[in-house]
Formats: C-alpha cells, sequence, structure tokens
C-alpha cells in the first residue's frame, strides 16, 4: 500500500520532490525516502536533480514505474466498481452523501497528514 501511495502521488503530480509526496501521501519524509530508494532499485522511479535548485532532487517514474501504477490503479478502480455494484441507486446516495459532506469538511484541517 504504501508503494502505491507514493507512485500515485508522483503518478498525479509529474516530477515532483520527495518532501511533496511525503505531504501528499501522508507519510514522513523519512519514509518516503527509504521507500523511493527501493522503487528506484526496482527501476520504477528515478531522481534527478530539480532545473530550478541544484540542490533539490525531483522523483519522476519510469515506463515500468507508469505502467505499474497505472495497472494498480485501475485493478482498485475494478474492485471498487465491483463491490459498490451490489448497491442500490439510493443505497449509493445514501453512501456519497455523508461522504462528500466529510470530504467537505476537511478543508478545514490538513486531512492528508496521518496521527
Amino acid at each position: 500500500m504504501a508503494r502505491f501511495r507514493v507512485l500515485f502521488a508522483i503518478w498525479l503530480s509529474g516530477p515532483v520532490e520527495a518532501k511533496k509526496v511525503a505531504e501528499l501521501s501522508g507519510m514522513s519524509r523519512a519514509a518516503v525516502s527509504a521507500l523511493v530508494n527501493t522503487l528506484e532499485r526496482d527501476g520504477l522511479v528515478s531522481k534527478e536533480r530539480a532545473p530550478y535548485d541544484g540542490r533539490a532532487v525531483q522523483l519522476r517514474l519510469t515506463d515500468a514505474g507508469r505502467e505499474a501504477i497505472t495497472s494498480a490503479f485501475r485493478a482498485h478502480n475494478e474492485r471498487e466498481q465491483e463491490w459498490a455494484g451490489s448497491l442500490s441507486e439510493d443505497e449509493l446516495h445514501t453512501l456519497i452523501d455523508p461522504l462528500g459532506k466529510l470530504t467537505a469538511h476537511s478543508t478545514h484541517f490538513d486531512a492528508r497528514h496521518r496521527a
């Protein structure tokens, strides 16, 4: 799951610094750094110097990384559709309405960070 969160954050952001990946994924910078080293070793992520600051390092998905996250996201989405497919239209609204309310309320605090 942690690999998915890091790959997903990079996939959505494009080339991005590790500190931003930590912020987006709700993980610590140390955890992201350790995980990125593994993802780089596995050929899913590459590191390069940021053009705007020679000290900063940007992360980017490799072709294999893009394929891995695309495939994982597709499978995840299919499972969600199958799971929600058992609900009637009324039940879906009963579920979606309060979730929308919770999401709207989450702007009042930083919901991306885990406690």
